[in-house]
């Protein structure tokens, strides 16, 4: 990377915190930021009870006596010992911050979390930069691509104040697709070494979310494929290297989720999560379709005038048409694999952050190939577009819009309020993870009074405090049991 490309995408990504920075360090609300709240309360957990105390696996209910589930409350395959923990992803996403956490000393905190989460918006942004350079080394096309990825809605969004491992896998497959484009490039055999890369970036990546697996079977088809088109049998040594990525990956998840569950639990736990979240049948497909069409129009149409031009200008890319197939194969098939296996999975509208190195990349090869004033002039239209989408879904005035506030000042309150032997109920709402988080507790369920208190009874405990929502007013009272 030039040094002068380098200096204009750390100013650019400064540009894109500062625009951020209202956002950072609020209390968490909506637009997924529970899932924030559940990888704190999960990294608290770690930090508070000890790594080995959880046998490595996301706790996110507490461990004190009042907060252990009782018998009969729930039958959730991810319970043990009272505490239910989420195996839905492998577990590098959580053991990465909470690395950087015990390393720094501090507690977990969103603060922490969201900058952990911006430093890596910079590296995919690099990355990115990166894979373009290898499909049109000269020009500006890499720098396009890069500054997009920095100031559209999803990423900076999901990057940023949001965090989970689904989200937070983008980081390693981007230095995985350009570990592998840089391999099939080659028009000699594949070497060891890069079977070896390719191996090593695929297990990382599956390691911290499935989306893995999608980039293993797309990095296996395209070995097949280029084997039998060139007879290289060297090229079957990227199968290998797909099928060793992702199989030690999920034996090493395996492995991890089996302290905490036995493996009938395991198996039972993903055969609920993938009927509830997969392609199961056709009966609402349409809704599903329609939400993700939303989506995708969200988080990238500011993209649409400059893919128009790569579709107009393609042949005037410098690129050959393998470079750009194998590009659009690699950062495309992965995606369009979630969608057919997850499809009411993939109705959240953080995955379509998978689709921006494509989008990305393909916008700025279009963009490039423009004299270089209209090439800036759409540039900053296209950022501005992406900006003002992203305050659109996520307001601005932080400090003072009260739709910030319910979930951590109801949190807070039952921090001051309820005691450490006291079980805490809730009757009329289900309570959100934000809610847990800043209460350190677990939060009950249950929908009379006469349940709490047979709940109290399963666990042992005498004292609850119970939370009643009637209409929107919430309020609060003690029960015993004699």
């Amino acid at each position: 990377m030039p040094r002068r490309h380098l200096l204009i995408l750390l100013v650019a990504f400064a540009v894109s915190v500062a625009v951020r920075w209202p956002l950072l360090n609020r209390p968490l609300c909506g637009h997924h930021e529970l899932c924030t709240a559940l990888t704190l309360v999960a990294l608290y957990n770690w930090q508070h009870d000890g790594f080995l105390h959880h046998h490595g696996a996301p706790a996110i209910t507490f461990s004190g006596k009042a907060d252990l589930i009782p018998p009969g409350y729930t039958d959730a395959p991810g319970l043990h010992d009272g505490v239910l923990y989420y195996l839905s992803h492998p577990p590098l996403a959580f053991d990465l911050p909470h690395a950087l956490f015990s390393l720094t000393g501090t507690a977990p905190n969103a603060m922490g979390l969201q900058l952990f989460n911006l430093f890596f918006h910079l590296l995919t942004a690099c990355a990115l930069y990166l894979i373009v350079r290898e499909l049109q080394p000269r020009g500006n096309a890499a720098l396009f691509a890069a500054l997009l990825y920095l100031f559209m809605p999803a990423p900076l969004w999901f990057h940023g104040n949001a965090y989970m491992s689904d989200m937070f896998v983008q980081n390693a497959w981007v230095w995985h697709v350009l570990v592998v484009l840089r391999a099939l490039r080659r028009e000699g055999p594949i070497s060891w070494r890069a079977a070896a890369l390719c191996a090593l970036t695929l297990f990382v990546t599956t390691t911290i979310s499935w989306p893995g697996a999608w980039a293993g079977i797309t990095l296996g088809a395209v070995a097949i494929w280029q084997w039998r088109r060139q007879n290289d049998g060297t090229r079957l040594r990227l199968l290998g290297a797909a099928m060793l990525g992702v199989g030690a990956a999920l034996a090493y998840t395996a492995w991890r989720w089996l302290q905490v569950v036995d493996a009938d639990a395991l198996l039972t736990y993903f055969s609920g999560r993938y009927s509830e979240r997969g392609t199961t049948g056709t009966q609402g497909s349409m809704d599903i379709l329609a939400a993700i069409a939303l989506n995708y129009r969200i988080n990238w149409l500011p993209l649409a005038l400059p893919l128009v031009i790569f579709s107009w200008r393609m042949r005037t890319i410098r690129s050959s048409t393998n470079d750009l197939l194998l590009f659009a194969l690699l950062t495309a098939l992965p995606s369009l694999l979630e969608h057919a296996f997850l499809l009411e999975y993939t109705r959240h509208d953080f995955t379509t952050l998978k689709a921006g190195l494509l989008l990305c990349g393909l916008s700025g090869l279009g963009l490039a190939t423009l004299r270089m004033r209209w090439s800036l002039a759409l540039l900053a239209g296209c950022c501005i577009a992406g900006l003002s989408y992203f305050y659109r879904t996520n307001w601005f005035n932080a400090g003072s819009d009260e739709r910030y506030f319910p979930e951590q000042s109801l949190g807070l309150s039952l921090a001051r309020e309820a005691d450490s032997d006291e079980m805490v109920f809730t009757i009329g709402f289900a309570p959100e993870p934000q809610v847990q988080w800043y209460a350190k507790r677990t939060l009950f369920r249950v929908d009379s009074l006469p349940q709490a208190l047979e709940l109290l009874r399963a666990q042992g405990s005498r004292r609850g405090l119970v939370i009643v929502d009637q209409g929107g007013m919430r309020t609060m009272e003690r029960i015993t049991v004699e």
